[in-house]
């Protein structure tokens, strides 16, 4: 009897991409300063509680857009999306122009603070930038995705890139994270004594302009 001969090719349906990229050139020190003199001047003002928020405590700013402070980080997000996620490389979309910039806000998140499970009504990508992250980057509160695939919690066990319901990505200054806005993520509590500052935002589908 002849060796039976087979072939075999795997095709991952229905993968989720997280593009995380480390940074280096931003004055990361500047972003943060005006971070801290926009929360300032939301407190003095009384403007500085939300509610309906994911925000466990912490502080979230208004929308940063028309700051021209942050016109160096959009055009890192922008050069970004444009090198290597779109036209093909990952998403079929056309070249992403600034007016796709639906929103821009700062968080400030000490120690406890948390951020709850939620996504981005309405975006198309979302993504959050780190401009100060405490030493303990393991205890600094993780950006965690959780798997939009349900029914995946019933074969968890041959899933082999993540062999839980909970992805995370740790934090670090001058790293960038970019993911599908509908995609259900939370922050994990600061454990330190020093603040984790972010700066997230969302980009609006082409159509939406």
């Amino acid at each position: 009897m002849s060796k039976v001969k087979t072939s075999m090719q795997v095709l991952e349906f229905f993968p989720t991409p997280v593009f995380v990229v480390q940074t280096q050139g931003m004055d990361n020190q500047e972003l943060a300063r005006q971070i801290y003199a926009i929360r300032d001047e939301e407190i003095a003002t009384g403007i500085a509680n939300k509610t309906g928020l994911s925000n466990n405590g912490g502080f979230r700013s208004y929308d940063l857009l028309q700051r021209p402070g942050f016109a160096p980080l959009k055009r890192l997000v922008l050069a970004t999306l444009n090198e290597h996620m779109v036209k093909g490389a990952w998403f079929a979309e056309p070249e992403v122009m600034e007016a796709q910039f639906g929103a821009m806000w700062g968080v400030i998140n000490g120690k406890g603070h948390a951020n709850s499970t939620h996504n981005h009504p309405g975006g198309w990508i979302s993504g959050v930038y780190y401009p100060q992250v405490p030493a303990a980057i393991e205890r600094a509160g993780s950006l965690s995705f959780r798997d939009p695939i349900l029914a995946r919690t019933f074969t968890r066990s041959f899933y082999r890139s993540v062999p839980s319901e909970v992805a995370s990505v740790a934090p670090e200054v001058g790293k960038l994270i970019m993911f599908p806005s509908w995609f259900e993520h939370h922050v994990g509590p600061n454990l330190t004594d020093e603040e984790r500052i972010a700066i997230s935002f969302n980009i609006n589908h082409a159509s939406a302009r």
